[in-house]
């Protein structure tokens, strides 16, 4: 009993970030598709709606099953592929988020590691991409999605359950299980209401540039708000994505024309 009690003494806040609009601009997953489909790993006619939905994200913010539709659609275009394909576009890929990563939210991060808490990055995109991208930007650990793989090649199915909503709550849990993190001292920052129950597992939840829903539910609970100023080259970017899309879209659609 005694040696339960000292244990709870020690437990020790944490910090938990979402990725996307929170650390850096738009969709990390969209981002990962679009790398996927330039190198050849997926065929834009299978993932093209999702990727769009991702471009829509990166617009207006998180729709109800942006996250839920578009990673595991993409994963099961990568059926039969090996990792090591994926792990080749990572380096570019989280060089290319670096570049994103929004200086306001790596301030925060700096004050809670001078502080000396453990801090994550909770995503529902890839473990390859965001473990390494934590890693990169002085971050503890990462929670994420990961696909099943075995023998070196993915089977297109999930290993563990996908990183999204209520799960990304439960898999803070866990770990809070197993590292002894108090919860209820333990920061969260998240954008959209899909964040909702990972902001409500932990004493203090901050809503960082948030979608409407969620910027109502803070309102109504006196939670913390934080608006970050729009970086002057997200518009030149969103045309870059949109060109993309268009063309991968008009490939999509010549070619099956040509197939009937």
């Amino acid at each position: 009993m005694e040696e339960a009690e000292r244990h709870a003494e020690a437990a020790q806040p944490a910090a938990f970030f979402d990725l996307d609009r929170t650390i850096i601009e738009g969709s990390s997953i969209a981002q990962f598709g679009f790398a996927a489909w330039r190198s050849g790993l997926v065929d834009i006619r299978h993932v093209g709606v999702q990727l769009v939905r991702g471009l829509l994200f990166d617009v207006v913010g998180e729709s109800e099953d942006v996250a839920d539709q578009t990673l595991p659609r993409i994963l099961e275009t990568i059926k039969g592929k090996r990792r090591s394909e994926l792990l080749e576009l990572r380096g570019p890929l989280v060089t290319q988020m670096l570049e994103q990563a929004r200086p306001e939210t790596l301030r925060l991060l700096g004050l809670h590691v001078q502080m000396g808490r453990d801090c994550y990055v909770v995503s529902a995109s890839a473990i390859e991409i965001v473990e390494r991208l934590a890693e990169e930007l002085g971050f503890t650990g990462a929670i994420a999605t990961e696909a099943e793989v075995v023998d070196g090649v993915y089977t297109g199915k999930l290993a563990k359950p996908f990183r999204h909503g209520a799960e990304k709550a439960q898999a803070i849990a866990d770990l809070a299980a197993r590292n002894n993190y108090d919860l209820s001292l333990s920061f969260a920052y998240g954008d959209s209401h899909n964040d909702l129950p990972m902001l409500e597992l932990v004493g203090i939840p901050i809503a960082i540039n948030p979608d409407a829903k969620l910027a109502q539910v803070a309102y109504e609970r006196g939670w913390p708000v934080v608006q970050f100023a729009k970086p002057h080259h997200q518009a030149v970017r969103r045309v870059r994505i949109a060109a993309v899309v268009g063309a991968a879209f008009l490939a999509g659609r010549m070619s099956r024309r040509r197939r009937r």
